[in-house]
């Protein structure tokens, strides 16, 4: 039988369907593209803003439309919080909670058994353990990814901060951390098996080993995968400013196999807003971790998720929002416009804020980090990156791929280069991109 996979919101749900994946391989079931004919559609869904929302929904109709006979599964924080709304949902069959996604194969056995992965009627099978009782970290080697050159290795999962905007903590639980071991032995695993690029991923990912006995930093672990044998680099995906201590910067300063790259979550750039969010840092604090970063390792690939339009952000807020940017060396911002979240505390908040005001709040970033970025590419005509083939041959005949600093790259080469780490030469910059060549 054939299955495909639909992957919304962030790496960790990418390191989540590769275990299903593989779980499913295991029993024998053929992993086809989300755009494939398939018995069987798994949907990991995400629940960050109403759009991610609205899109979880939406794959569930672009399944059904390849074939309208399949089964399809939920799963991911989206069904997490919602089980019984999504139960309603037209065609959907199968509902995994977080907690359970490891289960996908024995639930489809069960399934089977009874002669049919389809509901007969009415709403669908849900699957839900408490996401809040006491577990240990479960993760399992993983054979294949989507797409063969990057590996996403869940270090840590769940959250026990409280911001006031986050569903992350009702739908992922309390933080827990995978050991140094089985950590180690997943990164061989991914290396041995030919992956280039080794992304460490969490939902909150610096406080990996804080839940340990024996308290551990997140810095120790990521020198001790870069200094595994093999042809790789590492890159951490987004880390809160108060879990970079000084060892991690010397580290990505230093290590030829950490790329000189961070996202560094800001969120807004008014302390006082910052204190609604409930988030555990003010704005000195943060531009404090930024400059130290930025000053160790040069250049630096730097991004950032803000969210304007938070309840309460008036003008003046938004404008120490956009002059911290402004004075800040980002190369790229993730920018969302704030959308309530029912059974967060924001959600009761007074003092929203107009639509038209956060479409315009958001243009203003959007165009102000289009040309910080423009300037931090240009910085690299004439000078080498070393670069992640991903991709094959483009329309345009260019091969493409990233730099170590997390920027968009195309080549003008020849041969079979995919899943290579390759030195490039860039000679210009290019609708957002940098254009490179081998050198002769």
């Amino acid at each position: 039988m054939k299955v495909a996979f639909t992957t919304l919101g962030c790496r960790t749900n990418q390191h989540d369907t590769a275990e299903m994946q593989s779980l499913l391989e295991k029993e024998g079931y053929s992993i086809v593209k989300s755009s494939e004919t398939a018995d069987i559609y798994v949907i990991n869904t995400c629940t960050v803003t109403a759009r991610s929302d609205y899109s979880s929904r939406l794959a569930v109709k672009k399944s059904l439309a390849i074939n309208e006979n399949a089964t399809v599964v939920f799963t991911g924080c989206y069904a997490q919080l919602n089980p019984e709304d999504s139960a309603k949902i037209e065609g959907l069959d199968i509902i995994l909670g977080n907690a359970d996604k490891l289960k996908i194969a024995d639930v489809l056995k069960t399934k089977l058994k009874k002669n049919s992965l389809k509901k007969e009627s009415g709403l669908a099978e849900i699957h839900m353990s408490d996401i809040h009782a006491d577990r240990e970290f479960q993760t399992l080697p993983v054979t294949q990814f989507q797409g063969r050159s990057k590996a996403f290795i869940k270090v840590q999962t769940g959250c026990d901060e409280s911001c006031s905007f986050c569903t992350v903590v009702r739908a992922r639980g309390s933080s827990v951390s995978d050991t140094r071991e089985n950590i180690l032995d997943n990164v061989r695993h991914s290396i041995n098996g030919g992956y280039k690029e080794i992304t460490l991923t969490g939902i909150n990912l610096g406080t990996w080993g804080m839940d340990f006995h024996a308290k551990k930093t997140f810095s120790s672990l990521v020198e001790d995968i870069a200094n595994l044998n093999g042809n790789f680099r590492v890159r951490l995906s987004s880390i809160n400013p108060m879990e970079i201590d000084d060892h991690l910067i010397e580290l990505v300063a230093q290590h030829e196999k950490i790329c000189p790259h961070l996202h560094i979550p800001l969120q807004s750039g008014d302390t006082e807003i910052l204190s609604k969010m409930n988030r555990n840092y003010n704005t000195n604090q943060y531009e404090n971790i930024v400059h130290r970063a930025s000053q160790s390792i040069t250049p630096l690939g730097l991004g950032a998720d803000v969210i304007v339009g938070f309840p309460g952000e008036s003008e003046v807020s938004f404008e120490r929002t956009r002059k911290l940017i402004e004075g800040l060396p980002f190369s790229y911002l993730h920018i969302f416009s704030y959308s309530p979240r029912a059974g967060t505390e924001a959600y009761n908040f007074k003092s929203n804020i107009k639509n038209t005001i956060k479409k315009e709040r958001n243009l203003t970033l959007s165009n102000l980090v289009k040309k910080k970025a423009n300037l931090f590419y240009k910085s690299f005509i004439g000078k080498k990156v070393t670069v992640l083939i991903e991709d094959r041959k483009q329309a345009d005949g260019l091969l493409k791929g990233h730099s170590e600093h997390y920027i968009p790259v195309r080549i003008d080469a020849r041969g079979a280069l995919q899943n290579q780490l390759i030195p490039v030469l860039i000679t210009e910059v290019k609708n957002n991109e940098l254009i490179g060549c081998l050198e002769s």
